[in-house]
C-alpha cells in the first residue's frame, strides 16, 4: 500500500478553546499508511462542535488503558506516535477482550467526535446534551482488530509536572518527583460514592490532580505518604490536567517526601 507522510500542527480546540491557555502549538511528524491517519490529525478534526466522521478512516495504535482496576471504566485509550484518544464503549468488562499493549485498528467512520470536559473523546453519536456518547459493544468489536501483542508493557512518556502539555493527553505517563500535597495526607483515594480529585505537587509548588472512581479497586485505600513517580492516563477536565492511575501498581511513592521550593 503506497505510503506517504502527514505533517501536521496540533492546536487541540474544546469547547470553544484551547486546552492550553497559552495556545501553544506544536507540530508531529507520522508516516501512515494510505486511508489511514494519525491519532493527533484525528483529533484536530473536532472543531468547537462534535462531528460525525463521514469517511471510512482508519487510525491504527496501541492500547494503553485498561478497565481491570475499575478506574478507567467505558473507555478504551489508544496511542500511537503523535497522540492519544479516549474512545467510549458501553462495556464494563474491556479488559477481558483488549489487553495493555495490544496493536489495533480501528475504523472510525460513523463514530464522532466530541468534547467531554475539555477533552476530545471518540464515540458514538450525541444524546441529549452531550457532545458524544458511548459506541455499543457489537458495534465496537465490530470496528476494532487486534493485529497483535506485545509481551512488554506500553511505553511510557517519562515526564516532570513541568513537561505536561497536551500533546501527551490521551497517552500513558510518567510523572516523576512528586508527592501527595500535605493537605491530602490520611485521607483515602476516593470520597465514598463520589468521583474524587487529590493533588500532587513537585518541589516547585506546581500541582496535578489525580482522578479516582468509586469503582477503582483502591478506592477506599489510604494515600501513600511518600515522595517518587506515578503512572497514569493523562486526561484533562473542566480547566486542568488530572491523572487517572491504572492500578497500584503503577504507583511508585515510596520515597522519603521532599520540602516543598515555594511561598
Amino acid at each position: 500500500m503506497r505510503r506517504f507522510s502527514i505533517y501536521l500542527i496540533l492546536l487541540l480546540l474544546v469547547c470553544g478553546c484551547s486546552v492550553d491557555k497559552s495556545a501553544e502549538q506544536f507540530a508531529d511528524s507520522f508516516e501512515v499508511e494510505e486511508g489511514y491517519i494519525s491519532i493527533a490529525h484525528l483529533r484536530t478534526m473536532y472543531q468547537y462542535a462534535p462531528r460525525t466522521l463521514g469517511e471510512e478512516l482508519w487510525i491504527k495504535g496501541v492500547v494503553v488503558s485498561s478497565d481491570r482496576g475499575g478506574n478507567v471504566v467505558r473507555t478504551v485509550v489508544i496511542e500511537d506516535e503523535t497522540g492519544g484518544i479516549a474512545v467510549l464503549v458501553d462495556s464494563e468488562r474491556l479488559f477481558a477482550q483488549l489487553y495493555q499493549g495490544d496493536v489495533v485498528t480501528l475504523r472510525c467512520g460513523g463514530l464522532t467526535l466530541g468534547g467531554v470536559g475539555g477533552a476530545v473523546r471518540l464515540g458514538g453519536t450525541p444524546e441529549g446534551d452531550d457532545e458524544v456518547s458511548y459506541i455499543a459493544e457489537d458495534d465496537f468489536y465490530s470496528r476494532i482488530l487486534v493485529d497483535g501483542h506485545s509481551d512488554i508493557a506500553p511505553s511510557v512518556h517519562k515526564l516532570e509536572l513541568k513537561e505536561v502539555t497536551p500533546r501527551y493527553i490521551g497517552c500513558l505517563v510518567c510523572i516523576d518527583g512528586v508527592q501527595f500535597a500535605d493537605s491530602e495526607l490520611g485521607k483515602m483515594w476516593c470520597e465514598e460514592d463520589l468521583p474524587t480529585t487529590r493533588y500532587l505537587t513537585d518541589s516547585e509548588g506546581r500541582s496535578i490532580g489525580v482522578r479516582t472512581l468509586p469503582s477503582a479497586t483502591f478506592a477506599d485505600k489510604q494515600l501513600p505518604n511518600g515522595s517518587g513517580s506515578i503512572t497514569a492516563i493523562l486526561d484533562y477536565f473542566g480547566s486542568e490536567y488530572q491523572l487517572m492511575p491504572i492500578t497500584l501498581l503503577d504507583v511508585k511513592l515510596e520515597n522519603v517526601r521532599f520540602l516543598t521550593n515555594f511561598q
